[in-house]
């Protein structure tokens, strides 16, 4: 496993059409405790997400990956700044990690224009970010 750990596999985000609607698929799993390549491939990723023609349903893969407070802060900030979305799933995210995000925004809500959950199952994930679009 610590091999696993140490040369990391990162896959590419992409959107994808998914039952009329149009889901970003950030894919931050399994990335471990690799904290810099973490935030560097969000913040890539993020240039896709500002576009105008991108969609407003992302969900976060973070399954797998070890993410700490300041890492959340930040990818979720930057989510909120982007006014666009409409939803966002976060899949894999441990307890405190969880704690952490539902309290960030409680204290963003007025800033907020997404609705937010938190699944464990991609599937169930996929289905959540269209319902009622």
């Amino acid at each position: 496993m610590r091999d696993i750990e140490d040369k990391p596999i990162v896959r590419e985000s992409f959107a994808m059409a998914y039952k009329g609607g149009e889901i970003w698929f950030e894919q931050l799993d399994a990335l471990y405790g690799h904290k810099e390549l973490v935030m560097e491939k969000f913040h890539k990723d993020l240039e896709i997400l500002k576009r105008p023609s991108s969609t407003g349903l992302v969900a976060v893969n973070i399954n797998q990956t070890i993410i700490e407070e300041d890492m959340a802060k930040d990818i979720l900030d930057r989510l909120i700044d982007l006014d666009k979305l409409r939803k966002v799933v976060f899949v894999g995210a441990d307890k405190k990690i969880k704690h952490f995000l539902k309290g960030r925004l409680k204290e963003q809500r007025a800033k907020t224009t997404f609705a937010c959950s938190f699944i464990d199952d991609y599937e169930k994930a996929k289905t959540w970010l269209v319902g009622n679009i």
